[in-house]
């Protein structure tokens, strides 16, 4: 009985040392990746995103509805995922008040985007061709990934996204961030960009190795 009353008591105190919010955002520190994405005339659409999940070689990503992007993936059913350094986070920020759509919706109007219709002229990432994929490569980025949809879903109830499974088809990689000679990643050399609550960071010291991690 002693020991529930001091379970009961420790748990109240730690409940009293939490506060519940109601975040705007849920952000809590993911990399960043710029979508090359194939328009109906046949040029490249850029639009830069943070909600995305990778296992093995497939990618869950969520892009808004509002946007170009979700409509080019839903039509041509490829893409490609460019990594950005944190070099790159000024070219990442000039596409945030940007669209594709040459129809703007309300919550463009509202939130003051306008419609670019040459993203790699207004971000300043220079166009590269790709290998499997109709969409071009941002150059600067020192990782792009082909890749073509597998699936899509649609987002449930009032929220306005899509979400889709893509697989990854080719994998480019920058020699500056690649271990001489190897074709393996180096972890000194290589640091995503990475969006804390709308904040732009990058890579901090390293900490240690997960027993996964290889040499």
């Amino acid at each position: 009985m002693l020991a529930r009353a001091h379970d009961g008591a420790m748990n109240a105190l730690a409940q009293e040392e939490f506060v519940r919010i109601s975040p705007e955002v849920l952000y809590f520190g993911t990399p960043v990746a710029v979508i090359s994405s194939l328009n109906i005339d046949g040029s490249t659409n850029l639009a830069a995103m943070s909600s995305f999940w990778a296992l093995a070689d497939r990618f869950v990503i969520g892009i808004g509805g509002s946007g170009q992007t979700g409509a080019n993936l839903v039509r041509s059913g490829e893409c490609v995922l460019n990594f950005p350094s944190p070099r790159e986070w000024q070219h990442v920020e000039r596409l945030g008040h940007t669209t594709g759509r040459s129809e703007l919706s309300d919550y463009h109007r509202q939130a003051g985007i306008v419609h670019a219709k040459d993203k790699f002229a207004i971000s300043g990432f220079t166009p590269l061709a790709s290998e499997m994929v109709a969409p071009l490569r941002a150059a600067e980025c020192p990782f792009q990934i082909e890749a073509r949809v597998v699936a899509h879903h649609g987002a449930q109830g009032e929220a306005d996204f899509h979400i889709f499974e893509l697989r990854k088809l080719i994998v480019h990689a920058h020699p500056d961030v690649l271990q001489t000679g190897r074709g393996r990643i180096d972890l000194d050399a290589w640091s995503p960009l990475f969006y804390l609550f709308r904040h732009y960071f990058g890579k901090g010291g390293w900490l240690g190795r997960s027993f996964r991690a290889r040499a």
